[in-house]
């Protein structure tokens, strides 16, 4: 490949102009991966994530809870209800992601590229069903607008996650994934605070979707994509066939270990998060659910700044010392402390100091973590349809974590067996990775 041929942003997949598309290079190779990027997409792609979070910080953690609370008026049996709407709509994520993945592999456009398209016509379809979810008048119709909405938020992500692997160099994977996943939390927490802090629910929902679209737009209008074919087109059609052809356990081991263990981690921090306003409310007994919704700010205002300062410095190192999977099992055995502290401890105090090592934890874990997905792509020429598949292992916890923890408290009134079965998920989690071989 000549120097000729590397551009500014994508290396040699850079497209001619902004919003515009070329065709590439032979195929994107996860172990080389484009050679350069642009400086502006160290800072547009992490504000892009930013704003797809403050969707999940402040619908998913807060809005939710604030609207069945509204309707049901009682907090023991609104937690089983949130947990069937939260679950309906990841339901509907498990069937949206790695079809629009695939659909957004199958785009060409001229004028955008594949991901850019997507990353536009998402953001606006997704304001729209947003602001229906806020009308939702009642807990059945607040589950299909929510579950109808996961299928543009699911576009949107899917086409964003691609971007990583597509465009940034290896070798500043780590460090762009802990920015990422620092900006990923922020984006959770500004959404939790403007949930948290607005009295009126659908003015927090306009809040929401304009930060949403504003910067989906922005992305997609301001950076570069590219078009894959160059390898898969000069290959034979048996070789096509192989290639586009889903993978397997046999073929992919490293895949659906890295998959296994992202699952158990989001199932284990999702069965406390799925239920951590209602924690606030009954457990630690903060007040009523509003009063919770306002106290959830501070408690996860410091379990951002300690995410915000161990993502970057997790994968600073994990580039520095070219190491991943030991920065994966460590932060995945760390939630269990986090959790520990909540048992024990169910007091405010404890809630912070719990929140404190879960964001230490996560902060880690999502620096390295996305990195390492990266790295077990089976082919980068289906990269937003496989991704979209290992994005089902943060829908599918969302589907089963809260539909049993909401069961579970409803049935029993307690929140203690939500940290142990936490704790219990991670330490497994943490286990999956020893089996992954490619990669360091």
């Amino acid at each position: 490949m000549s120097i000729n041929n590397v551009q500014p942003e994508t290396g040699p997949y850079q497209a001619a102009v902004p919003g515009s598309a070329v065709a590439p290079n032979p195929l994107l190779d996860t172990s080389t991966g484009p050679q350069n990027m642009s400086r502006w997409l160290w800072v547009v792609y992490p504000l892009a994530m930013i704003s797809v979070n403050v969707v999940w910080g402040g619908v998913l953690q807060v809005m939710l809870g604030r609207q069945v609370a509204q309707m049901l008026g009682d907090t023991t049996g609104a937690a089983g209800m949130l947990g069937l709407v939260i679950s309906a709509g990841a339901i509907s994520s498990l069937v949206a992601q790695p079809l629009l993945g695939f659909l957004s592999d199958k785009t060409s456009s001229r004028f955008l590229g594949r991901r850019n398209i997507w990353i536009l016509g998402s953001a606006v379809t997704a304001t729209i069903a947003l602001l229906v979810t806020a009308s939702s008048p009642s807990p059945l119709v607040l589950a299909i607008t929510w579950s109808v909405a996961m299928w543009p938020l699911s576009g949107l992500q899917a086409a964003l996650t691609a971007v990583l692997p597509e465009r940034v160099p290896i070798r500043n994977r780590g460090t762009m994934s802990g920015l990422v996943g620092a900006s990923s939390i922020v984006g959770g927490f500004g959404g939790i605070t403007i949930a948290g802090l607005t009295t009126n629910l659908f003015v927090g929902y306009v809040g929401i979707a304009a930060i949403m679209l504003v910067m989906g737009t922005i992305f997609a209008l301001t950076t570069k994509d590219y078009v894959p074919v160059g390898a898969t087109v000069r290959a034979s059609k048996a070789e096509r066939r192989a290639a586009a052809r889903f993978p397997s356990f046999r073929s992919a081991p490293d895949f659906w270990w890295t998959f296994a263990g992202r699952f158990l981690i989001i199932f284990g921090y999702n069965f406390m998060s799925g239920m951590q306003l209602y924690i606030l409310a009954d457990y630690i007994g903060v007040g009523t659910v509003t009063e919770a919704a306002a106290v959830f700010v501070a408690v996860q205002g410091v379990s951002t700044l300690a995410l915000l300062i161990f993502s970057i410095i997790g994968g600073w190192l994990s580039d520095k010392f070219g190491r991943v999977r030991v920065f994966v099992a460590l932060s995945s055995l760390l939630f269990a402390p986090g959790a520990l502290v909540y048992f024990l401890v169910p007091t405010l105090t404890g809630a912070f100091i719990g929140s404190g090592i879960l964001g230490v934890a996560f902060g880690i874990y999502l620096a390295v973590d996305q990195s390492l997905i990266t790295r077990v792509l089976p082919n980068m020429d289906n990269a937003a349809r496989d991704l979209g598949v290992m994005n089902v292992a943060n829908a599918g916890p969302q589907v089963i974590a809260p539909a049993l923890a909401g069961a579970l408290v409803a049935a029993t009134g307690l929140y203690q067996p939500l940290f142990v079965v936490t704790i219990v998920a991670v330490i497994l989690g943490a286990i999956s990775v020893r089996f992954i071989k490619s990669v360091r």
